[in-house]
């Protein structure tokens, strides 16, 4: 019975052992430098995939291969947050997109979900230029380049995991009629939205006054180190949406917003 035991142990060490060295921020990085070949390429051979791999597009469930992994293209510019202990990341890009013969660029978010070498979760966002509420600026996009997202911070000035996530849940909540607890936001701070600036000059990120509700609220990819953490949400109960939330000493400075295509129902398949 001791030797059973033991062996069974070791293959459960093992396996975590695996997968910690899976899920480091190098190794993580690659997965999100051969999603983006696959994009580019057109062929998912890059990719090392699951079994039961899911994939949404605008929160409709498609398939390997298909929608956006036949019109995307390069990616002109990437930022991405990562999370070690979900083993996830989330990216923000423009890419170039080709359609009936005209490339345009779109604005784009893609989370992945890598378990056991090989990721079971593609989630993408697009925006395109004549999509829904007009947040499509891909150009200011591309100014916001030199913001030094991806850093780590040093160990003591790191907040936990649960912290910035309940800042950016209390953002969400700050879209009531009178909010009572907002969050906590640097001064200045500024937020893009499709790449459309939408903060004054003067760095306020209270929504306060506009009355939303978002619902489907979920932050599954938290990077701890860098101090990032990614909301999705259904943006006034209609639009999947993400946004990033950049901190830095405990406070919100930066967030930029993604949001997919006015879908009924779209949401990621686990929330139905």
């Amino acid at each position: 019975m001791m030797k059973t035991f033991m062996v069974g142990a070791a293959i459960v060490a093992l396996s975590a052992s695996a997968e910690a060295q899976t899920c480091t921020r190098d190794n993580l990085k690659t997965f999100i430098a051969r999603y983006f070949t696959a994009v580019e390429t057109h062929s998912m051979a890059a990719l090392p995939t699951a079994p039961n791999l899911r994939i949404t597009e605008n929160g409709v469930e498609t398939r390997a291969g298909e929608g956006f992994f036949k019109t995307g293209g390069h990616a002109q510019f990437q930022r991405s947050l990562i999370d070690t202990e979900r083993c996830g990341t989330l990216t923000e890009a423009v890419v170039d997109e080709t359609v009936d013969g005209v490339t345009m660029p779109i604005i784009f978010a893609v989370r992945l979900k890598i378990a056991g070498g090989r990721v079971s979760e593609i989630e993408q966002l697009v925006t395109r230029k004549g999509g829904t509420m007009n947040f499509y600026d891909p150009q200011a996009l591309l100014a916001t380049k030199d913001q030094d997202w991806e850093s780590l911070a040093p160990l003591a000035q790191r907040s936990t995991r649960e912290y910035v996530n309940q800042q950016a849940d209390k953002y969400f909540d700050s879209f009531a009629d009178d909010p009572k607890d907002l969050p906590t936001f640097a001064t200045p701070c500024h937020r893009w939205e499709g790449g459309v600036h939408t903060t004054a000059k003067n760095g306020n990120c209270s929504p306060k006054g506009l009355v939303l509700t978002h619902t489907h609220r979920r932050f599954p990819v938290t990077d701890v180190e860098a101090g990032i953490t990614a909301g999705f949400i259904n943006f006034n109960q209609a639009l999947p949406d993400v946004h990033m939330f950049k901190f830095k000493d405990g406070k919100i400075v930066w967030i930029q917003a993604v949001f997919g295509g006015r879908v009924q129902d779209a949401v990621w398949p686990d929330e139905k």
